[in-house]
């Protein structure tokens, strides 16, 4: 017989739903006081449970760290668009919007790259390889609009890089309560993308962009 007929996680569901907000909350300290700024300790005083509670789930605080890239990274390659009615141009978009969104929402796994100095060099080799993963379905995606006409002549990866570059410095600049809400920055992300790889012009009116003025 299924205990309380399902209405209640089983201990294991449980267990994930604790991991992850562990993970949650951990990201966000990460980000916002550093690696070594961040105790085991202060995320534990944040979740409302006590240290030794954490040793459940992780290892160490290195084992965290490296915890909240894996989920980041599987974060990232959930971000791709796979919808093959659009053509390559609106699914770079959609990545892109969707990546952003990703980092920044209060679902983010996203911690500081610079971080990633603080990993084991195993560690640091296969977060660089679940990255390289994500770079390259988005390499092959403008590569893709290139020959079919819908993206601006370019070298994939270079133009990859340069999109890169810029949704990942949201994160620098991003603070939740702000001027814009994570949707509007999410959907203006996409927009600057189309703007800036799209073989044909992007009439102003067809972009969020002006509607972030403040």
């Amino acid at each position: 017989m299924t205990s309380w007929n399902k209405a209640v996680p089983t201990a294991a569901e449980q267990r994930e739903l604790k991991k992850d907000a562990l993970l949650r909350q951990a990201a966000f300290a990460f980000r916002t006081n550093g690696y070594h700024g961040t105790s085991l300790t202060d995320i534990a005083d944040a979740l409302g449970i006590s240290k030794p509670t954490l040793y459940y789930y992780v290892k160490n605080k290195q084992d965290l760290l490296y915890q909240c890239h894996l989920a980041a990274s599987e974060q990232a390659l959930d971000s791709v668009c796979r919808e093959m009615s659009l053509n390559a141009l609106e699914r770079v978009c959609r990545t892109m919007s969707d990546y952003v969104r990703s980092m920044i929402s209060e679902e983010s796994y996203s911690v500081i790259i610079l971080e990633e100095k603080s990993l084991k060099p195993q560690q640091l080799a296969y977060v660089i390889e679940c990255r390289d993963r994500f770079q390259a379905e988005v390499i092959d995606m403008i590569g893709q609009g290139v020959k079919e006409g819908t993206i601006v002549p370019c070298e994939p990866k270079f133009a990859a890089f340069c999109v890169f570059g810029t949704a990942n410095w949201v994160t620098k600049w991003y603070r939740p309560g702000g001027s814009w809400q994570v949707d509007e920055i999410a959907t203006a992300i996409g927009d600057f993308t189309r703007s800036g790889l799209s073989a044909q012009p992007v009439p102003p009116g067809l972009t969020a962009l002006f509607g972030l003025a403040r």
